[in-house]
């Protein structure tokens, strides 16, 4: 018989695999295909899907000059960028629409949607 905190660790374990959002299936080659992430090569353009609380794919990976263009259905979403060098214009509250930003400089841009707590993406330019 095992031992409780083994069990414990057992599950917590799955647990945490479940809440981590991988899919399981390898990272997305395509720009803006779905999954978790657009895959380990940098695109030129990617497309980033609002959800009720998430953005799909959660991170892009970009080449300097490239561009993502964020799709907003029926709920309202705005995409706000840390404050950094380099950082494009945020996107105000919107629905029902698409909004594009170039990235023009190198470097990890990770935004948020204000209002809805932990709807948070990363785009990696190259």
């Amino acid at each position: 018989m095992q031992s409780r905190p083994v069990v414990f660790a057992a599950v917590l374990g799955l647990v945490l695999a479940a809440c981590s959002g991988e899919s399981g299936t390898g990272p997305n080659p395509g720009p803006g295909g779905g999954g978790s992430e657009t895959g380990g090569n940098p695109v030129s353009s990617a497309s980033v899907a609002t959800g009720a609380s998430t953005f799909n794919p959660a991170t892009v990976n970009l080449l300097k000059g490239g561009t993502v263009t964020w799709s907003f259905g029926s709920i309202a979403h705005d995409v706000v960028f840390q404050s950094m060098a380099g950082a494009p214009q945020d996107i105000p509250v919107t629905s029902n629409a698409q909004v594009s930003r170039t990235f023009n400089t190198t470097g990890s841009f990770p935004y948020a949607c204000t209002l809805h707590a932990g709807m948070n993406g990363t785009i990696r330019v190259q």
